[in-house]
Order: C-alpha cells, then structure tokens, then sequence
C-alpha cells in the first residue's frame, strides 16, 4: 500500500530524519547556505567550519536537495582518513567512470574526465568533503593537483571543504598556501543566539504539529545555557524533556523540568554519581 503526504505522520520534533527545509534556520545557517550556493554557482573551492552539532550537515543536506539534479551531479565524500587514491575513487565513480589503482594514474584519469566531463551541457559536479579537518597532510597537499585542471587556472568545479575549526587552524600552515590561494570564500557557522534557540524549539514544535507540552520562557533559557545554542544538542535535551514530561502527563515544560532533565541525562553518561 503506497503511503501519499497526507497519510504519513508528521516527523518528531527534534528528530534528525527532519527535512532541511522543515529545520530551523538561524542568521548564522542562513548565511552559510547563501555562501554555499555562491561556491557552487561560482565554481570555486570553498571552505565551511563550525562546531560539532553546529548544523553542518544539516546544510550539506539542504543544498543537495536544492540542486537541479538536471544541471549538477552532488557527490558526497566523508572519510576519516581520506587518501588521494580514494578521493579521486570516489568521484571517478561518481562520475560513472572506473577508477584506476595507483595516485599518479588516478590523478592523470581525474584531469582527463574533467576536461571531457566539465563542460556546457553537461552536469556540474559539486565535490563537499565532510569532516575535512580529519584530512591527512598528503590529502590537503594533493587538493592543489586536483583543482589544477585548466590551464587558466580557473576552476571547472566547485568543491567544498566542510569541518571543524581545526581546519582553519590547519590551512594556515604556510605548507598548505598553494592551496589556500584558490579557496574563494570561507565561511564559520557558529552557535544560535538565546533568542534563535527558543525560536528553533518553538519552530520544531510546530512543523512536527506538537502541541503539547507547551515550553516556558525560562525552561527555554534553561536549554540555551545547557546547549550553548548547537543545534544537536538541544535536539538531544528536547528528546529527553517530551519523553519526561509524557511519563509525568506535563503540559507545560517549566525551568525546574529542564534541570530535572539534565541532571538524569548527566547521571546517565555518568558524570555525576
């Protein structure tokens, strides 16, 4: 039996299967999806940062899913230890393309591809590599060879480093100007205000049709300063305070639930006795 929108439930809350376009958008991520799409629409290397939970992938998520599939070709590649051999793998298959076994041969069949593939009519691939700061030293160094696919040097592709701020630390290692010299923009994400973090609960509330409990101005505080406004976080305490207040038949989420809740979640990871 086939399921239409109107028969499907409404997502939970704080659920991270949430669409990115149903998610919350603070001035912070609103910023960095127009700089994402400015990177993708300008073919050039672009760098994202932000703090764990902060969001990342939400918006790596939210651009795929706003791209003519017709015009351009995502391809997503997330590895702890990214090597050259698998990064160019990775897009040569992407590319429909059989990737060969050694860097040089690899590099070589990379530049080719490009030149036959990266041209009007055909698909735009848009390379983003997550978790970017996890990149080895031979990795980053070898990003240079990788764009350096036109004679101009100008770029065919985009391709988007998306990471932790150890990336920004990283890329200011003078072994690594080569590279730095063809980033066009980068971008930090950083943490929702107070503000923006009752705002975000109240807007997940209501695209997921919750009604109840109804969440106290101080118990929204209360989730701020625990959360420091990441986006992850308070997902994982608004998790927690919905099942505790339907075992407890609570209306209203006041200030004292909220601790409540944060000390059981503390007790638990057991960081206190």
């Amino acid at each position: 039996m086939s399921h239409t929108s109107e028969t499907l439930s409404p997502p939970k809350p704080f659920s991270k299967e949430l669409p990115p376009e149903l998610c919350y958008e603070s001035r912070g991520h609103r910023e960095a999806a127009a700089r994402l799409e400015w990177m993708v629409q300008h073919k050039t290397l672009g760098v994202l940062t932000g703090e764990v939970g902060g969001g990342k992938s939400t918006l790596i998520r939210r651009l795929f899913a706003t791209l003519d599939p017709m015009s351009y070709l995502p391809i997503y590649l997330c590895h702890a230890t990214l090597k050259p051999r698998e990064f160019y793998g990775g897009l040569l298959e992407a590319m429909g393309v059989e990737p060969v076994y050694t860097v040089s041969k690899a590099r070589k069949l990379w530049q080719e591809t490009v030149k036959s593939r990266c041209v009007p009519g055909e698909r735009t691939i848009v390379p983003i590599i997550d978790e970017a700061h996890e990149m080895s030293e031979e990795m980053l160094l070898e990003l240079r060879f990788a764009l350096n696919t036109n004679i101009d040097s100008t770029l065919l592709f985009p391709l988007i480093l998306v990471g932790q701020p150890e990336l920004r630390k990283q890329l200011r290692l003078k072994k690594y100007e080569a590279t730095v010299q063809r980033i066009g923009l980068q971008y930090h994400l950083g943490p929702m205000s107070k503000e923006e973090t009752g705002a975000y609960v109240r807007h997940h509330m209501s695209v997921s049709q919750t009604q109840k409990p109804v969440f106290a101005e101080s118990a929204l505080h209360r989730m701020f300063a625990a959360s420091q406004g990441l986006p992850r976080v308070v997902n994982q305490i608004g998790n927690q305070i919905l099942l505790d207040a339907t075992a407890r038949n609570l209306e209203v989420i006041e200030e004292g639930d909220v601790v409540r809740v944060l000390a059981d979640m503390d007790r638990q990871r057991g960081v206190t006795s």
